[in-house]
């Protein structure tokens, strides 16, 4: 994003004191950080020598942005030659080709011409925007000439986001200060929008960096394309822009036009009849309703979409009293609103008054609607009556309360996955401790007791699992499991206390699904809870879980049904049913036929079920109960029995083993677990400690044979980042990622990230232990 140019005298003895001040402080910054960062010596010159051209043409890729506060601001996709030049040439040489861009696309073809300090601003902040990117990629350990997408992630993601901010930043403050506004609405509405060219171009420009690292230069080439194709896209994004913001001026002066018209008709006999015409021409052709009245508050004028609106037709509303045919009340008070002359030309609102309002149409329906009240004057100035112009605020008011909708969920998204991340520590600290209590050899008494605590820890486990797919979603940890005791505990969980009895047939050979537990209880509880507040007088619920094998490939509510073996769970009530026309909607986000419901139930459940390759089939009918059918791949392997071991079987082992974990009770607990099991163990509380001392102990001789990995560490390098540091030193080091939540898919593809197995908060020392072996006993 370059500096934009204002709709006003661009002089820079014109702008006000603090905009010169901060321009000329912006000027001698990014001559100071072109100085002391510009390169001393040209490393690679005919690679250099091409991304200076590369910069230089796509710096000429440039849109102008037709934007209230900017004349002749541009935009273009010349990051993606200056991120490139950062991978492979290095920070300093990467600032001269940014700097050459950044003049060549105010320099170069501009829509319209502008003082030479605006250029200057320009290549400063691009300066100061490169010195920034280049410290940010160093703290984030990007590596010269990286050779993948995976190396470069999170440097990637950094830079993009530091450039974007910090050089739209820079513009923004600029107008902010020259304009006297606050410069965040500037940003918000001018420059946000902007981000996701940003994000093309610069993950364009890092994967060209990586095709050159790799040699295959010609291949680079072809990253043109996205480049130029986001160009494109947005020179058709802001011509439509233009379009509107033509229309709407259009519209402007054809309600100019009519407000002359009207004053004229007053004055001019002779010309009545063809500006009558004209006006109504007009006015059937504006969207917005219009009423107009003369100075005794009679309804004169009264376009189609004012019928449409109030429910009154033209000849019916003409020559009533205006308050009879527009009834308008105060959205918040519920008060009437006065529609006057004085109102309208009040000396404060010269253009007339604008006000959200609730119209009350004939029959008695209320309409939220955005009006403006302003006077109708004739050529003298004289106020001859008032204009009344409205439109129908339903559908934004409706979007208003989406987008906030959504953001509360996104809330409470956040807030379950962090109570439940909290809680599994807790837990851990807890089922740990019982399992080691246990393993010490107790009582029969106190075993069982402790054996009830346990499996009570372990149903809390379920229930934070639950609170984690709702806050993090993404792709499910599958295990081999059974749907009947799934079954039978989400029908326990969602039925208790309720009204309503339930009856379940279950096939006793049914098979196995490879599945994330959790989730499918989540599913399972959304169904059947549905199915309960169908039935608000009580009722029977039925669940029945049988195999099914599809004969062949078909669809059902939008999903792939592909031929094959499946456990069917149908799910059947004989509440009031679904209608023909709710049918196809009941999947549908927000869509809800209950007046509390969010709508977010089935269509979650239906999201779930379609990450495990299933799908969800509906029967209903008014009046007679509805079955929702949840059917899965089977697993035809031999089936396992998942339920709680309440006997040890713990099994010692032997070796050196690092614990890395950010909560001090954890360490504790993995150093006596550990040692209880027969290894020797070390705890540490940081990533780069836990770096320090697997070096350490190599260099002594004593290297640890396992390490045990948490992925989130605040402030500090996580499980992922460590093992990759780690295999740089020890490419045959075997780690287990230990934790209880995680933003992203490392639990589910552990392997992909370079683990050897998944550990998940809380887990019992049998667990533990059955793990380390099985690691242990795995080869690198």
């Amino acid at each position: 994003m370059r500096q934009p140019c204002e709709r006003r005298d661009l002089r820079f003895a014109a702008l006000p004191v603090a905009a010169r001040v901060y321009v000329a402080g912006v000027f001698i910054a990014g001559a100071v950080a072109a100085a002391t960062f510009l390169p001393t010596h040209i490393n690679r010159p005919i690679l250099f020598s091409v991304l200076l051209v590369v910069g230089y043409l796509t710096s000429t890729w440039k849109v102008n942005l037709p934007l209230p506060l900017a004349n002749g601001s541009t935009l273009s996709v010349s990051y993606a030659a200056d991120l490139m030049s950062l991978l492979v040439v290095g920070p300093e040489q990467a600032m001269v080709v940014a700097m050459t861009g950044a003049w060549a696309q105010c320099a170069r073809l501009p829509k319209r011409g502008y003082p030479f300090y605006r250029t200057i601003f320009s290549v400063a902040a691009v300066a100061l925007t490169m010195r920034a990117v280049a410290v940010t990629y160093t703290w984030l350990n990007g590596t010269p000439a990286p050779a993948s997408l995976a190396d470069l992630a999170k440097p990637l993601v950094g830079v993009i986001a530091v450039y974007f901010v910090i050089n739209t930043g820079l513009v923004a403050l600029a107008i902010a200060l020259a304009t006297r506004q606050w410069m965040w609405p500037i940003w918000r509405d001018n420059f946000l929008w902007s981000a996701p060219s940003f994000i093309v171009a610069g993950f364009a420009g890092a994967l060209a960096a990586i095709v050159v690292a790799h040699g295959d230069y010609w291949l680079a080439v072809l990253l043109v394309a996205p480049v130029y194709l986001t160009y494109r896209t947005y020179r058709v994004f802001l011509g439509r822009i233009e379009d509107e913001q033509r229309h709407a001026a259009e519209t402007r002066g054809l309600h100019r036009e009519a407000v002359d018209a009207l004053s004229l008709a007053q004055t001019a006999e002779r010309a009545l009849a063809s500006e009558k015409e004209r006006l109504a021409v007009t006015l059937r052709s504006v969207g917005d309703g219009v009423i107009a009245a003369d100075t005794a508050g009679v309804v004169r004028v009264f376009n189609r979409a004012a019928e449409i609106l109030t429910g009154w037709t033209h000849d019916e509303a003409c020559g009533r009293p205006l308050d009879d045919v527009f009834h308008n009340l105060d959205a918040d008070t519920r008060e009437r609103l006065e529609n006057s002359i004085p109102v309208a030309a009040a000396p404060d609102n010269p253009l007339g008054v604008a006000r959200s309002a609730v119209l009350v149409c004939r029959d008695g329906r209320e309409l939220p609607i955005q009006e403006v009240c302003a006077p109708l004057r004739d050529g003298d100035g004289h106020v001859i009556g008032l204009v009344l112009a409205f439109r129908d605020a339903s559908d934004a008011i409706r979007i208003q309360e989406e987008r906030t909708k959504a953001s509360k969920l996104e809330s409470l998204g956040l807030l379950a996955g962090g109570i439940a991340h909290d809680f599994n520590n807790i837990l851990t600290a807890i089922l740990g401790n019982i399992s080691l209590a246990r393993h010490t050899g107790l009582d029969e008494e106190t075993d069982d007791a402790l054996v009830a605590a346990e499996e009570a820890c372990v149903r809390a486990r379920q229930l934070t699992q639950q609170l984690l797919t709702f806050a993090k979603g993404g792709a499910p940890i599958k295990k081999s499991v059974g749907i009947d005791r799934i079954v039978m505990e989400s029908i326990r969980m969602a039925l208790s206390g309720a009204t309503a009895s339930w009856i379940a047939d279950i096939d006793p050979a049914l098979w196995a699904v490879h599945a994330d537990e959790g989730q499918l209880i989540q599913v399972f509880n959304n169904v059947i809870i549905n199915a309960k507040q169908a039935m608000p007088h009580g009722g029977r619920i039925g669940v029945k879980a049988e195999n099914l094998s599809e004969p062949e490939d078909r669809w059902e509510f939008g999903l792939r049904v592909k031929a094959g073996p499946y456990v069917r769970v149908s799910i059947a009530d004989e509440g009031v049913g679904i209608s023909a026309d709710d049918l196809p909607r009941i999947f549908d986000p927000y869509f809800s036929t209950k007046p509390t419901g969010t709508g977010l139930g089935l269509a979650t459940s239906r999201s779930i079920v379609k990450n495990h390759g299933g799908y969800i089939a509906v029967e209903s009918e008014v009046g007679r109960g509805t079955i929702i059918q949840v059917c899965l791949p089977a697993s035809l392997a031999k089936r396992r029995d998942e339920q709680p071991d309440t006997h040890l079987t713990t099994t010692t082992g032997s070796g050196r083993l690092l614990v890395l974990d950010d909560e001090q009770p954890i360490r504790r607990l993995a150093i006596r677990l550990l040692g209880a099991l027969g290894y020797e163990a070390t705890a540490v509380s940081t990533g780069s400690a836990a770096i320090e001392q697997y070096t350490r102990a190599r260099e002594e001789g004593r290297p640890f044979d396992l390490v045990l990995l948490d992925l989130t560490i605040p402030g500090e390098l996580g499980g992922s980042e460590v093992l990759q540091v780690l295999k740089t030193i020890d490419p045959d080091v075997k780690a287990i990622v230990v934790s209880g939540y995680a933003g992203d898919n490392v639990l589910a593809n552990y392997r992909d990230y370079g683990f050897k197995a998944v550990v998940t908060k809380p887990f019992t020392i049998d667990e533990l232990s059955a793990t380390l072996i099985e690691v242990a006993n795995t080869h690198v």
